[in-house]
């Protein structure tokens, strides 16, 4: 049967990651990970994923429902755009988790393995959108993922990312915001001018989550470097990293798969 949602992502995406369905997403990943000594029993998922309920909610078929049955739980890092916000400090608290086995007598991690992914929509109403979904019980069209696109969008009021500026929050209460914007804006300024240059604004969209792929998943990276790092001496498991975009469509998710690696070997 076609799906055309399928076809779409395939279409926008299909030159920049591997496009899959959640099924063949987790034969390839269960297949690689098992070759790799990563299973249910001696492993945990730590994932840096936004906390968008549609990326979890029981009425959609999800990407994040189809790693959780399949490796046992998940400990959470990932803020607004699945900015990894826990840091190295949550990592190092992740490393405490994984299950572990003694063998002759000797201690064996248990092995951590990372889901790093921004999620974006796509719906059909009257026309292609991207960046937008309808959320189950709602009938309005809402953003998704909505930082980002309301990132994007004050970007637009601004004109400029010289003219921009990040509302200050001197007591705290909006840090994923802060972070992430200075991150975009100041490591990624020559990116954003090319989104912004962009006329199609579907493309736009594409291209703007790409960015925020890039984003989260170099910070992820860093962060597990410098735990390993810190962390040597002390984290005898192994690190397996799953990242790309989650893609949200009607009823269900579908996955762009950027990177499948092992930072520790």
């Amino acid at each position: 049967m076609t799906d055309k949602y399928f076809d779409i992502m395939q279409n926008r995406f299909g030159d920049w990651g591997e496009c899959l369905t959640i099924n063949d997403f987790m034969l390839k990943i269960r297949k690689d990970l098992t070759e790799n000594g990563f299973l249910k029993d001696n492993s945990r998922l730590v994932f840096s994923v936004c906390p968008d309920d549609v990326n979890r909610i029981e009425e959609v078929d999800t990407i994040e429902d189809a790693l959780t049955d399949n490796y046992n739980g998940e400990f959470h890092l990932g803020g607004l755009g699945g900015y990894p916000m826990g840091g190295v400090s949550g990592i190092t608290a992740a490393s405490h988790h994984p299950p572990d086995k003694v063998d002759n007598g000797t201690r064996k991690d248990g092995n951590m393995i990372f889901f790093i992914s921004p999620h974006m929509g796509i719906v059909e109403q009257n026309e292609l959108l991207f960046g937008k979904i309808i959320r189950p019980g709602q009938e309005k069209l809402t953003s998704s993922c909505g930082a980002m696109m309301g990132f994007l969008s004050m970007l637009e009021e601004a004109g400029s990312l010289e003219n921009f500026q990040i509302a200050p929050d001197d007591t705290y209460l909006d840090p994923t915001r802060i972070v992430l914007h200075n991150d975009l804006l100041n490591n990624y300024a020559d990116r954003l001018e090319q989104v912004m240059s962009i006329d199609d604004p579907q493309k736009q969209v594409v291209e703007l989550f790409k960015l925020n792929y890039d984003v989260v998943a170099n910070k992820g990276k860093n962060m597990i470097d410098a735990f390993l790092e810190k962390e040597k001496e002390h984290f005898k498991g192994n690190i397996a990293l799953i990242s790309g975009i989650t893609v949200n469509v009607p009823g269900k998710d579908h996955f762009v798969l950027k990177d499948l690696t092992y930072p520790r070997k």
